[in-house]
C-alpha cells in the first residue's frame, strides 16, 4: 500500500475509544520501520467549508462528490494524523479483513492534501520529517 490509497476500515478505533467504520488515506509510503501516516475522513461537513480545496487554517482538505473517487463531498480532516505499523495495516487488511482498499488518489490530489498538511500548524515534526522526507 502507497501514499494515497484509500482504505474502508470497519473496526477504526477512534482517539476516545470507540469503534466504527471510516474512510482513512495513506499519506506516505513508508520505507524500513517506518509507520504508515493515516488521515480519517468524513461526509458530514466541516466549520461550514464548502469551498473545494485546502482549508489549513482549520486543517481540512474539501474533495467535491463524484471527484477522486469520492461518491459525496469528502472533507479530508488533517488535524489527527494516525500512525499504523506495516505489521497492523497488513494484519487489518489479510488476516482480520477489517481494512479493504477502495481506491487511490491521483498523484495531483495527494500532493495537494500533503501540501496543506505542510502548511496546517497541527503537525508534528516527526511527521513533517517522514511526509517530507530530504
Amino acid at each position: 500500500m502507497t501514499r494515497g490509497t484509500i482504505l474502508f476500515h470497519d473496526q477504526f478505533r477512534f482517539t476516545d475509544g470507540e469503534i466504527g467504520e471510516k474512510l482513512l488515506i495513506i499519506l506516505n509510503t513508508p520505507k524500513d520501520d517506518q509507520p504508515y501516516l493515516i488521515c480519517k475522513t468524513t461526509s458530514q461537513c466541516k466549520y461550514f467549508i464548502t469551498t473545494e480545496g485546502c482549508h489549513s487554517n482549520k486543517s481540512i482538505y474539501h474533495i467535491k462528490a463524484h471527484k477522486d473517487g469520492f461518491p459525496c463531498d469528502t472533507w479530508v480532516q488533517l488535524h489527527e494524523i494516525f500512525e499504523f505499523s506495516k505489521e497492523e495495516l497488513l494484519k487489518a487488511h489479510f488476516v482480520d479483513k477489517t481494512c479493504t482498499v477502495k481506491n487511490c488518489l491521483p498523484d495531483r490530489m495527494i500532493r495537494a492534501i500533503l501540501n496543506c498538511i505542510w502548511k496546517s500548524e497541527d503537525i508534528s515534526q516527526f511527521h513533517i520529517d517522514l511526509l517530507f522526507p530530504k
